[in-house]
């Protein structure tokens, strides 16, 4: 095995990775010291991924084709413990995400940053310039728009190191396969859809005590009961 190769945990039909933030973070420094290494695309598997994953094809692949699929959801760190594989914790996507902006040692770096509506995206845009020594927003888009729109996009802003997606699943996923393909150069993150409204102030992050006993799930569910009760309900036990 290469310093490259990564190793994958297999958990039912999809793969993911016992990654850390630390170790996402070292991840980040060689991606950014060498644009050659290949794949470049970071996404993660929480509970609601996985159950969409099983029966959608395209969604399985699109995780596949990844460099590092995260777990980001403590429903996967049990199952995979339940089956022998050692996963220390869960590398929630916000934490990971602000572990890097606040980064010092950082190289120096340019991102496209997507999702949510035109309001917030901005709002988060201006909140990560203003507290990161490092990294750049050069353009914020919403998470509304064509696909043929993130295409263009993409390829008008050539010369930035990352494409930071905060949409839905499997739009993420479905983005990012657009991303990857019109810049492979680049570094293409799924940061989760509720990082962007959190950094814009729009959404309540869990506090430290729910997150530390993998209870995030639970105060997203009473926050937002009439739209998360199915895929929080039904879908962890499935």
């Amino acid at each position: 095995m290469n310093q490259y190769q990564v190793h994958r945990i297999q958990l039912g039909p999809s793969r993911c990775s016992s990654h850390t933030i630390p170790q996402v973070l070292d991840e980040m420094r060689l991606l950014l010291r060498d644009r050659a290494i290949q794949p470049r695309c970071i996404l993660d598997l929480n509970a609601h991924v996985f159950n969409l994953a099983w029966t959608n094809e395209t969604l399985r692949k699109s995780l596949d084709s990844a460099r590092i699929v995260t777990i980001d959801g403590q429903g996967v760190v049990w199952a995979c413990r339940l089956f022998g594989c050692n996963v220390p914790e869960r590398c929630n996507s916000t934490e990971a995400f602000r572990a890097f902006v606040l980064e010092h040692d950082m190289p120096a770096n340019k991102g496209v940053l997507v999702g949510a509506t035109q309001p917030e995206v901005d709002a988060a845009a201006m909140e990560i310039e203003k507290i990161s020594s490092h990294c750049r927003i050069t353009k914020a888009v919403s998470g509304y728009m064509s696909d043929e729109d993130y295409r263009k996009v993409f390829i008008e802003t050539a010369d930035s190191d990352f494409i930071f997606l905060g949409l839905s699943t499997p739009k993420t996923q479905r983005i990012a396969d657009i991303a990857v393909a019109v810049r492979p150069d680049a570094i293409t993150w799924g940061i989760g859809a509720g990082t962007i409204k959190i950094f814009a102030g729009t959404m309540n992050e869990a506090p430290a005590f729910w997150k530390r006993t993998g209870l995030q799930w639970l105060h997203r569910l009473f926050m937002d009961p009439k739209n998360l009760w199915r895929r929080y309900l039904l879908g962890n036990p499935m």
